[in-house]
């Protein structure tokens, strides 16, 4: 009875460490350019959350679908400011606090770090503004490493 469950623990671990290399080797994947259409309105950004992957570059398209809001995004010196009915947003990096705000349709972000990142409204649009937030989720694309290594754990829980 006992080797059975070393035998089945040794190929769980085998199994695990297998996937492990497998998803390594595609986690390193060309990054990708993608498009972010959103629209800000009281008192909500759409999308609320944006999945992207670590070297991405983000092409944000902004525009508010009622009034004035604004769009700081943490972590990546981004403050905008939207106007309804206007192709262009205000943008200002605030690590810059001299420069003036430059008009621009799109706002360009690499995603060179991996974590969560807010973002919300910068500009005061009403009374549930502090609440209009939305979430930029940057990942290694390793999540199935983590998985792997949960199934050694479980296997072995359950071997002991």
């Amino acid at each position: 009875m006992v080797l059975k469950q070393l035998i089945f623990v040794l190929a769980a671990v085998v199994l695990s460490a297998a996937a492990g290399i497998w998803v390594a080797g595609r986690g390193n994947e060309e990054a990708q350019t993608r498009v972010i259409n959103m629209t800000a309105r009281q008192y909500a950004f759409e999308p609320a959350t944006i999945r992207a992957n670590l070297g991405d570059t983000l092409v944000f398209r902004l525009q508010s679908a009622d009034v004035m809001h604004g769009f700081y995004l943490e972590g990546h010196d981004v403050e905008a400011v939207i106007t309804p009915q206007s192709p262009y947003v205000e943008l200002r990096r605030p690590s810059e606090p001299d420069a003036r705000p430059q008009k621009v349709e799109e706002i360009v972000v690499t995603a060179n770090r991996t974590g969560k990142f807010r973002y919300r409204c910068s500009h005061t649009c009403g009374t549930m503004h502090p609440f209009m937030m939305g979430e930029l989720v940057v990942a290694p694309n390793r999540l199935f490493i983590a998985s792997s290594w949960g199934l050694v754990g479980l296997t072995a829980s359950l071997a002991g």
